[in-house]
């Protein structure tokens, strides 16, 4: 085999692709157009595993002594609003990945998860807080998403040795899938009817993010149809917008099922074409790979019934093929340095710092009161008596989200610290004991024992929130307020007068009306999310001012009688009262990008900007998206802490009629000691500001434009620009 063109080195991928396609038969090639690709033995081409995941961390057991890092979920995550944590997460997981594929028994271990291909980032949009998979993703902003996945995809895909593949990063699902079951309705037959409007501005621009700024070479799509025609099986979404539009080289694969669900008689699936039909629409339209078992049940049949062709076939198997290769799997790999990563590269000294690192600046302070004297609640200092309560209390596995792999070596949880003792072995000179309370979700009710710690201590912490039971794949929310007794619960810790701190443990957003609306001046409230291995550690050396929090929402926190005002199945995005930061009519909780610090800031122009007025006449045929101005402002501590802030830039249209309120283009930060200062500068271009027309179309359209620079609260920087001449067509989008 060696000696074979296409394991020539000399050759292009083309021709070797060329060379290894034309030895292989048609009817073979369709059972290695499955995510358990058949091996190829007459040319001792062994077996290939396209799917893995690596949301947070390698979905790979322990091997051989050493175990995968588990960092926060994406949700949290992307609440640091840090493009240099994004993209270190990612290099970390492609680095541990490889390693650990390096390890494994690719004889009796390949299945689902042993391969070099990750089914991630998952890069829909928070669009709801009941959805079940919030967890998994960065935000409901598309711009927060889109740089989130560019950064992550360049730290995954693209490694030490730039003549291969690090690990071919895959975004999914392509697209609007933000929905589970809700009632008579699953993910599986679900039809997405989304106006042209919003799927240009709210659900491609992060999937464009992904292929035209990440350089992702795989897409996943989903098992929704999208305005009629299934994901896996729509000309529009995959012919014209990702491969035409967007000029995406890479592989498409189906979700597990989801070339199945399109044949599927409904309510099972979508009932969309018969068995044949709908898997031979899935090729055409496509999708390269299927995980399930149609491709490699029904193409022989839509093949010999003349539904597809040769073309077709190698079309899909060109590109599967081209990937391997620039993964080096069809080279010698003694100097490829990818294929000897060893276990020294897991879970390293480095990464858990990484995971405690990014767990610290996930976290959001959405509440700390100060007292008469300018005390605040938060931080304490070591030494005091503290009671620890709530579900969380002794939380392990809580911390991990979904989608991680194995953590301990005695294949339970106990390596991973509880908040209990986390801490307890901060608070040195002191005592802290702990219970719980209540379970996440119902009985039984411990409440009394609570309260009666709690009445013995100097501080409470309430660890609340919810869990894979409550939200996970397959499964969304019907209320997002507290479950169970928590309210009953941490009401009534509250009324010890106390000074407490109530930490929040999940992945979707979660209304807490119940304490907001009281005001207590006795309440800290810390937003965690699922933190990741040391997700723990990162609460307690917040709690007693170690680190200093700076995360910042990257989703809004709604009343809890949202829930009540729109089901989930209607996806536009202005239907009344609306969804997310740039829509939403009502007041929210907590807005997009709140957070507060232990220190304070200020934001100011550096310089003072002049008026800009924008002639659309600047714009040629060949080059619509060009700058129109720079911003400078400079954030300075002014407090006695060190810490981080971030600057948010929005747009706002004025004297528009249109729904949106404003939009993300722009944000930045640093770290500061106490007297220092930061400056960043933002391009506004044509493109920062358009927005789409009933056709999809990105309108960069006249008029004025209010530019607001925001901390996530307090005093803002506002000036604005005008844009005069015609509208002009900045983006068009491929019309149906």
């Amino acid at each position: 085999t060696s000696k074979m063109p296409f394991c020539n080195m000399k050759l292009s991928h083309e021709e070797r692709v060329y060379d290894y396609l034309s030895r292989i038969a048609t009817a073979h090639k369709f059972k290695m157009m499955q995510n358990g690709a058949a091996t190829v033995p007459w040319l001792n081409i062994p077996m290939y595993q396209w799917g893995s995941e690596g949301l947070h961390g390698p979905l790979q057991p322990c091997v051989q002594g050493v175990c995968p890092s588990s960092f926060p979920a994406a949700s949290a995550s992307a609440a640091s609003f840090n493009q240099t944590l994004f993209h270190t997460i990612g290099r970390a997981i492609g680095v541990e990945a490889r390693a650990i594929n390096n390890l494994r028994n690719h004889k009796t271990q390949n299945v689902y998860g042993d391969g070099i291909d990750y089914w991630s980032p998952t890069i829909n949009m928070q669009r709801d807080p009941r959805w079940g998979r919030n967890q998994e993703v960065p935000g409901e902003d598309p711009y927060l998403t889109g740089t989130y996945a560019k950064n992550y995809i360049h730290g995954l895909q693209n490694g030490e040795d730039p003549n291969y593949i690090q690990i071919v990063a895959t975004c999914k699902h392509f697209v609007a899938n933000s929905l589970e079951h809700w009632y008579n309705y699953t993910r599986h037959n679900f039809d997405a009817w989304i106006s042209l409007k919003d799927m240009s501005d709210y659900y491609f621009p992060a999937f464009k993010a992904c292929v035209q700024d990440g350089g992702a070479l795989g897409i996943m799509c989903s098992y929704n149809a999208v305005r009629g025609a299934p994901s896996c099986a729509n000309d529009w979404m995959l012919k014209k917008i990702l491969r035409g539009s967007w000029k995406f080289p890479g592989y498409v694969t189906s979700d597990c099922g989801a070339i199945a669900n399109i044949y599927q008689p409904e309510p099972v699936g979508h009932g969309y074409a018969s068995t044949i039909n709908g898997t031979a629409d899935a090729l055409k339209a496509g999708t390269d790979t299927n995980c399930g078992g149609a491709y490699g049940a029904h193409l022989e049949q839509a093949f010999d019934a003349k539904l597809i062709n040769e073309a077709d076939v190698d079309r899909a198997m060109s590109v599967l093929t081209g990937l391997q290769m620039r993964l080096g799997l069809f080279d010698d790999k003694t100097n490829q340095p990818y294929f000897h990563y060893g276990k020294d590269k897991v879970n390293t000294k480095a990464h858990q710092q990484l995971a405690l690192e990014a767990a610290q600046q996930a976290a959001v302070l959405l509440a700390n009161p100060t007292n008469a004297g300018g005390q605040s609640i938060l931080p304490w200092k070591p030494g005091k008596k503290i009671a620890v309560v709530g579900p969380h209390f002794n939380a392990t596995v809580a911390f991990l989200s979904n989608y991680h792999g194995s953590r301990c070596l005695d294949g339970k949880w106990d390596c991973i610290e509880t908040p209990l003792n986390a801490i307890k072995g901060v608070n040195v000179g002191g005592s802290t004991s702990g219970v719980k309370g209540c379970n996440v979700n119902g009985g039984p009710n411990n409440i009394a024992q609570a309260v009666a710690l709690a009445k013995q201590a100097d501080m409470v912490v309430m660890m609340m929130g919810i869990d894979q039971s409550q939200e996970r794949e397959g499964h969304d929310r019907v209320i997002t307020h507290l479950p169970g007794f928590q309210e009953e619960l941490v009401t009534q810790i509250l009324a010890l007068k106390k000074p407490s701190v109530m930490v929040l443990m999940n992945g979707g957003a979660m209304s807490i009306d119940f304490v907001v609306d009281t005001k207590y001046d006795n309440l800290a409230i810390l937003e965690a999310f699922y933190g990741g291995e040391n997700g723990a550690y990162a609460i307690a050396d917040i709690i007693f001012g170690r680190v200093n929090p700076s995360g910042k929402l990257p989703a809004t926190m709604y009343p809890k009688d949202f829930v009540d005002q729109l089901p989930l199945t209607q996806m536009n995005m202005t239907v009344a009262p609306g969804r997310t930061y740039m829509y939403y009519q009502d007041k929210a909780l907590f807005e997009f990008g709140f957070g507060l610090s232990y220190t304070t800031f200020s934001l100011k122009w550096n310089p003072s900007p002049p008026p800009v007025v924008f002639d659309t006449r600047h714009m040629t045929r060949t080059q619509r998206d060009v700058p129109m101005a720079t911003y400078t402002v400079t954030v300075t501590n002014t407090g006695h802490r060190y810490g981080k802030e971030t600057v948010l830039a929005f747009f706002k249209p004025k004297g528009m009629n249109v729904p949106l309120k404003k939009r993300l283009f722009g944000y930045d930060g640093a770290n500061l000691e106490p007297g220092k200062s930061a400056s960043f500068t933002f391009t506004l271009s044509t493109r920062s500001l358009t927005m789409a027309d009933e056709n999809g179309d990105q309108i960069l359209h006249p008029g004025a434009y209010q530019l607001i620079f925001s901390r996530g609260h307090g005093p803002v920087l506002s000036t604005t620009v005008r844009v005069v001449g015609n509208p002009v067509v900045v983006e068009a989008l491929p019309r149906e």
